[in-house]
């Protein structure tokens, strides 16, 4: 059961920021899909890891993208990865320290969720033209 699907929607017209998107959702997704399937708290530890670490990659080819095409609104940009980043990697430390585990991984699939699609559809959107076709 996935927690988003992809759909042409999201697309911000750059092939690179289209695929890395995709990977994001799809990591999500393998969370959400582990945190039901009563995943133990190592493999749940590790898919944080591993979405923190691809959001880190994808973060800094964004932001180096837009910021070789003078994009206007790089610093928004830079400052909603910074929060999100901040606080998955609260989520995660809460999460393993044993601080209400399933309460907080529901929390943060919703969080992310909502995060992502706002991102994506929001600030996302308002650089399409700038990176389109890249």
């Amino acid at each position: 059961m996935s927690l988003i699907e992809w759909d042409s929607s999201f697309s911000v017209g750059s092939e690179r920021m289209d695929a890395d998107h995709k990977k994001l959702l799809s990591l999500l997704n393998r969370l959400y899909d582990a945190w039901h399937g009563g995943e133990d708290i190592d493999e749940l530890g590790w898919l944080f890891d591993e979405l923190v670490a691809y959001a880190d990659t994808h973060f800094a080819a964004e932001e180096m993208a837009l910021k070789s095409r003078n994009y206007p609104r790089l610093e928004k940009q830079q400052a909603d990865h910074i929060r999100l980043k901040a606080s998955v990697l609260d989520f995660r430390n809460r999460y393993l320290s044993g601080d209400q585990p399933a309460h907080l991984t529901e929390e943060m699939t919703g969080f992310l969720k909502s995060w992502l699609l706002e991102h994506i559809l929001g600030e996302d959107m308002l650089y399409k033209d700038c990176l389109k076709g890249e």
